[in-house]
């Protein structure tokens, strides 16, 4: 990550945190982090650990993407071949299970 990128997802941390009333104080006792580390965090002088990332985007009602990137970006679409290569080897059971992840993804792009 360079460093725009880190100052650019700090600022909208804290943009965030500051839209829910949050003191860095109260935020840094919220997510179980010292406020010296929170700061820094906030700041962009420390990349947040993983556990620790999560937390800030649970507890913001943010996605990692959008901390990250500012945006929240799809996902890529699973190549038609490679699903045909999969189910091509499974089991019925698997793919009964592949079945109800495929209608689930249907039911999503409906909504």
């Amino acid at each position: 990550m360079t460093t725009e990128q880190m100052k650019a997802m700090a600022g909208r941390i804290k943009e965030r945190r500051e839209s829910l009333g949050y003191t860095q104080e109260q935020f840094a006792e919220v997510i179980e982090l010292s406020l010296s580390s929170y700061t820094k965090i906030e700041n962009a002088f420390q990349k947040p650990a993983l556990d620790t990332f999560i937390r800030i985007g649970d507890n913001l009602d943010i996605s990692l993407d959008y901390m990250v990137y500012g945006e929240n970006r799809p996902q890529k679409p699973l190549d038609a071949e490679i699903m045909r290569g999969v189910l091509d080897f499974a089991d019925c059971e698997k793919l009964s299970h592949a079945k109800g992840l495929i209608d689930k993804i249907i039911k999503a792009k409906k909504s």
